[in-house]
């Protein structure tokens, strides 16, 4: 297994156990595990493309370069949702209501980034 098929695996299992977090109204967790999937998809393409992507502001960079790399501008705003999320870690301030609306979007981010991913 690949260190980008790696980060793929990861991304999945925290989605797997983010919605079982999100069942059993742990809303934090489950934020900072929808948070941590859209990371790892992210580190997989990185890591096939050479791109740096060890910080959270390299995870912005990698960002912009998929954007620039497949015209989709709508990556940048589902990938806004997963940033919530992430902040909602710390804040705490979404309930689950508000939190689904930004799972859906890291959904279809993480699914956009495996399609990317897996067409090379």
């Amino acid at each position: 297994m690949t260190t980008a098929e790696r980060y793929q695996s990861v991304s999945a299992q925290l989605f797997d156990q983010a919605h079982v977090e999100l069942e059993a109204g742990d809303l934090i967790q489950a934020s900072e595990k929808f948070w941590g999937a859209t990371a790892q998809a992210l580190k997989a393409v990185a890591e096939d493309r050479g791109w740096p992507h060890k910080s959270h502001a390299q995870l912005f960079a990698v960002l912009r370069n998929v954007v620039n790399e497949t015209g989709d501008r709508e990556i940048t705003r589902l990938f806004t949702s997963a940033n919530s999320l992430h902040v909602n870690f710390y804040e705490h301030y979404m309930e689950k209501d508000e939190m689904m609306t930004f799972v859906e979007d890291v959904r279809d981010l993480i699914q956009r980034l495996d399609n990317i991913q897996n067409s090379q």
